[in-house]
């Protein structure tokens, strides 16, 4: 594999990278950044300097609506009107000749997606594109959710069935008839002991002898105590058969309402009960094929949801959020061709890992070999790693795929135009 350079931007803090690591999170640089920028000596009163570090560090996790401060259902004079209260307080024009600093930049950043708010928004065309491009990013989230919540349903399901089986072993213990009382104290104990091991080994003798009675002659008797080691054990091996049946019983529970969700063609749903149901019963095969099942169903929904979802990011050139959209789509298509394309794709426009284009690619490749497009991206890396001999092998190779795509003759014409 080629020594491809990795080019790797900050991205929205707090939102999770995408499968590709193509895009590195902030993390907490992000504060020390914003500290030093509120030291800095700038012609910024410090409630301006506090509400543009405030809305910079925000500007990827709003939404149109919430950046401009209207609600869904605002009409094109309240979207204009609060489009120029913004550009009123965030215009780097307004500040001309004035010190700005670090603050400079993050305004320019502000506006830039105040007027694409805008422009969005005022537009019908353009708005209804966005609004459905809302409802994808909260059907994603609703979706990613409800799985996530599993794992807390596996837990609480859990605990619940292991407290109903301890209280069941108390009440049994505490119902349990005592032994019969014995002239000699070490023949009581023994008797109590005998019983309560032979109780917990399910009505079979210990294998310790217990204590034998003196004989009628008055002679000496011999002591042996009974071990209680395997009373303990037996009772240890009870209580987690127990629980573990119980636990098989809850699953099943779940794997019938997973079927019913099915039925109802809520895939969703079924896959989150298959997830509750494997937790409970982590060794049961069956449970685990038809986990998998459902599980695949469910990663095709939100595959879909994240595949409309990169289109619309693509269309805006919005390069980091469409390369984590491919990215999550990648897991309902494993073996997409195009999905991986297109992830590499975005991953190159927003300066992203080009080690994992240059592998995301080359699987596309892989998957689709008679195609030229995923060759063109696989060139499109090498020419972004500096590496324009193997972009011309590559693109020599497209060009035997599709010998009458233009776009290819034009790459390499342009790639070797003498001087």
């Amino acid at each position: 594999m080629a020594e491809v350079p990795v080019r790797t931007p900050p991205t929205t803090a707090g939102e999770p990278s995408p499968s590709t690591d193509a895009i590195a999170p902030a993390g907490d640089h992000q504060e020390g950044d914003d500290r030093l920028a509120l030291a800095e000596a700038v012609d910024l009163d410090p409630d301006v300097k506090g509400r543009v570090i405030e809305v910079f560090r925000d500007l990827d996790r709003l939404d149109h609506y919430a950046l401009l401060g209207v609600g869904r259902d605002a009409d094109r004079k309240a979207i204009k009107r609060a489009y120029f209260e913004l550009a009123a307080k965030f215009h780097p024009d307004k500040y001309f000749r004035k010190r700005l600093g670090p603050f400079k930049p993050k305004m320019e950043a502000i506006f830039a997606r105040v007027t694409l708010a805008h422009d969005a928004l005022a537009d019908k065309a353009r708005r209804t594109e966005y609004d459905a491009y809302l409802h994808e990013l909260q059907k994603a989230r609703g979706i990613e959710d409800l799985l996530a919540d599993a794992m807390t349903e596996v837990r609480r399901a859990a605990e619940k069935v292991e407290r109903e089986v301890r209280a069941s072993e108390a009440t049994g213990a505490a119902s349990s008839p005592p032994p019969p009382s014995q002239p000699a104290p070490e023949v009581a104990l023994a008797a109590r002991r005998e019983a309560l091991a032979r109780r917990l080994l399910g009505g079979r003798s210990p294998s310790s002898p217990s204590i034998h009675p003196p004989s009628p002659s008055g002679g000496n008797h011999v002591v042996v105590q009974s071990s209680t080691a395997d009373a303990v054990l037996a009772l240890k091996q009870r209580y987690e058969e127990r629980v573990r049946q119980a636990k098989n019983a809850q699953a099943r529970k779940y794997v019938s309402q997973a079927m019913e969700a099915t039925a109802k063609g809520d895939h969703v749903a079924a896959a989150n009960a298959m997830r509750v149901a494997v937790g409970l019963s982590p060794d049961d095969a069956e449970v685990q094929q038809l986990a998998s099942a459902a599980q695949a169903r469910a990663d095709s929904i939100l595959s879909e949801t994240y595949t409309n979802q990169a289109q619309y990011e693509e269309k805006n050139e919005r390069w980091v959020e469409a390369a984590r959209s491919w990215g999550r789509a990648r897991r309902g298509r494993p073996n997409d061709a195009h999905v991986h394309e297109r992830a590499a794709h975005a991953i190159i426009k927003a300066g992203g890992d080009l080690h994992e284009a240059e592998r995301l690619a080359q699987r596309s490749c892989e998957l689709a070999p008679s195609l030229a497009a995923p060759r063109v991206t696989l060139a499109e890396v090498y020419l972004a790693a500096g590496l324009p001999l193997k972009a011309r092998r590559v693109l020599e190779t497209a060009a035997q795929a599709a010998p009458h795509d233009a776009s290819i003759q034009a790459m390499l014409e342009k790639l070797f135009k003498p001087g």
